[in-house]
């Protein structure tokens, strides 16, 4: 399993937490984490009190994330796509139920897209403060 770890960031770690990293990346807790590693909890506790350790564990979940994004954003045209068909049914309840499901999804888009551009607004304010500053 490998997950791009850096090799100006390997440096600061260890070769045993370097090649335990993807592994507790990859778990939802730190006691999966050391079992999938190999390693004590104890042992996994303390490296994630090193900020080296940390950094580089949040970099590759945040690459895991995203890879996960982009796959779901892929999938969300064949869901609409399929949606669409399901609303044509002959079965008034399948076309009823695509309905509503694509009614849901689209006020759940809107609410979403509002809270992104919020949420620019405010960053865009902050950053502009700091400026002034």
């Amino acid at each position: 399993m490998s997950h791009n770890v850096s090799p100006e960031r390997i440096t600061a770690l260890s070769p045993r937490q370097a090649a335990a990293l993807p592994y507790v990346a990859s778990e939802p807790n730190i006691t999966r984490g050391a079992q999938a590693a190999q390693i004590t909890r104890r042992t996994l506790t303390r490296w994630m009190n090193e900020p080296a350790f940390r950094a580089e564990l949040e970099r590759i979940r945040n690459n895991i994330a995203d890879f996960a994004f982009s796959q779901l954003e892929g999938l969300a045209l064949k869901g609409a796509v399929r949606i669409e068909q399901l609303m044509d049914s002959d079965n008034p309840n399948v076309a009823h139920r695509a309905s509503k499901t694509a009614l849901s999804l689209s006020l759940s888009v809107r609410d979403q897209r509002e809270t992104r551009r919020r949420m620019d607004t405010l960053e865009n304010a902050i950053t502009l403060i700091r400026q002034q500053r």
